[in-house]
Order: structure tokens, then sequence, then C-alpha cells
């Protein structure tokens, strides 16, 4: 079934693999949302201008095929969020995650970031307020996701 998952997504055009990912997406985002439902913690505001953020590093992870919170050009989420023009923030987080050949890799990636102390306390922040979620999807089905979580002044 995986060799057919990965063979059927790399048939797709650009187009489907962008459908997939604003579907992951929003699948992602809905996981962690209620994974801190059932912490007692209030849902994160999905956010376009974080979610810029997340898709950019996605992209770019992506399309130099690396796999890390620095990014190609050496920037870190905080400066990410700066050029995007985010304005004026407290705190930011993020969190990635790549894969390829699994079913449902939306699922996979919120219980990989959840056994990961560092991943679970950013996923199960109280502070955070606004988050996004970018997935970028190359031609041979690798999933490459960002979580960016915000908190503004």
């Amino acid at each position: 079934m995986t060799g057919a998952t990965r063979a059927r997504l790399a048939g797709n055009s650009n187009n489907s693999n962008t459908a997939s990912a604003a579907t992951l997406e929003q699948q992602i985002f809905a996981m962690i949302n209620a994974e801190r439902a059932k912490n007692g913690l209030v849902d994160l505001e999905w956010s376009e201008s974080v979610a810029t953020v997340a898709r950019m590093h996605s992209a770019d992870m992506a399309h130099e095929k690396f796999f890390g919170h620095r990014g190609s050009d050496g920037s870190m989420v905080d400066d990410r969020a700066d050029r995007a023009g985010l304005g004026t923030w407290r705190t930011i987080g993020e969190n990635i995650a790549y894969m390829r050949g699994f079913e449902d890799p939306a699922a996979l990636a919120v219980e990989k970031w959840l056994e990961s102390p560092a991943h679970r306390k950013n996923l199960l922040g109280p502070n955070w307020k606004e988050s996004a979620v970018g997935v970028s999807v190359t031609a041979d089905g690798t999933y490459y996701m960002t979580e960016v979580f915000l908190l503004r002044k």
C-alpha cells in the first residue's frame, strides 16, 4: 500500500501536490488543536501570515533537499518571520518534519512531534495564540512540514 501511495503522488501534477499540501496543512492544524483541547488548552488561531512563513520554509527544504531549522540561506524562523513582515512579536517557535512513503503523513507528523519533549512543548504551549502549518510535497512524494507558533506583543 505504501508503495502505491508514493507512486500515485509521484505521478501527480504540481497542482495536485499543492491541493494535497493544503489539505494536509489543515489536517495537521486540526489534529494539534484536538490534542490541545484534550489537554485543557484553547485552540490556536490559524494565521495566513504565519502560514506564509511556514510554507516558505517547507518549500525551501523541499527545493534544496535538506531538513533543518536553518534555511538554505542561513535564516532561522525569526529571520523568516521578519522577512515576511509579521511585525512585532514576542515569541516564535517552529516544528519541522519530513517523510516519504507513509499513508497518513499528517497523523504521523503530529504523533512524532508529541513523542518529542521539545516539539510537544511547542504543540501544547499555553502561551501560543497564533499558528499555521506549511507543507511542501516533492515529485517523489516526500513531505516537508513546518508549523510555526507565534505570540505577538
